[in-house]
């Protein structure tokens, strides 16, 4: 039993490699890479997981490349960042607990995966409260920015660190016209991959 388990650790390790590699999200500007990964971990023993909100407390928001000399502030206000977390969390429990999946829980347990994700900045492609306008026409841009993040998946008992992941993620792949609505749906889009892609490691371990 135990050559099954390790081999399902593998399995997992190779599937987080590529699912999260660069080769895999060609089609999106990403560099989230798997940037270490504990050897011989037992990943099908896991059946629950421990979600901590996300972490913004620390988020920088950056300027482009376009933009380093406007000498207007770079903000996003509290609601804005409530809004992203609110987002983050309804498209981690929408994917995970789908159709049988892996329930969420909020203490630590021998079964239960603890995940915890922080966005350490943000750059938005238009400064935040500008408008999406100029010279009256609207503005079309190639997604709505780029974020840097950092993931940590842990043994919820323990507290031992099991993977961790980190780099940056383009928000929306297409170009759309810089509106509310459209970057709320780039933004929900990238957690829902994100999730997506943690319940398919998931589930090939388990043999679903």
């Amino acid at each position: 039993m135990k050559s099954v388990f390790v081999n399902r650790g593998k399995l997992l390790i190779g599937l987080f490699v590529m699912l999260f590699s660069t080769s895999v999200l060609a089609e999106s500007k990403s560099s989230l890479d798997p940037t270490w990964v504990k050897e011989d971990v037992n990943w099908s023993k896991y059946t629950k997981f421990l979600v901590h909100p996300l972490e913004i407390d620390r988020v920088a928001v950056l300027r482009p490349p376009w933009a380093e000399d406007d000498p207007k502030e770079w903000t996003l206000e509290i609601e804005d960042l409530q809004a992203i977390q609110a987002m983050f969390r309804d498209a981690m429990k929408e994917v995970l607990t789908a159709d049988g999946g892996y329930p969420l829980v909020y203490a630590p347990g021998d079964d239960v995966l603890e995940v915890e994700v922080e966005i350490l900045a943000i750059m938005p492609w238009i400064r935040p409260g500008s408008g999406n306008t100029k010279d009256g026409m609207q503005v079309t841009t190639l997604g709505t920015g780029e974020i840097t993040a950092s993931v940590e998946m842990r043994d919820s008992e323990s507290r031992e660190l099991l993977l961790m992941i980190a780099g940056e993620k383009a928000v929306g792949e297409e170009y759309k016209e810089f509106t509310l609505q459209n970057n709320v749906a780039n933004v929900t889009n990238m957690f829902t991959s994100f999730a997506k892609r943690l319940r398919h490691a998931m589930d090939e371990v388990h043999g679903k």
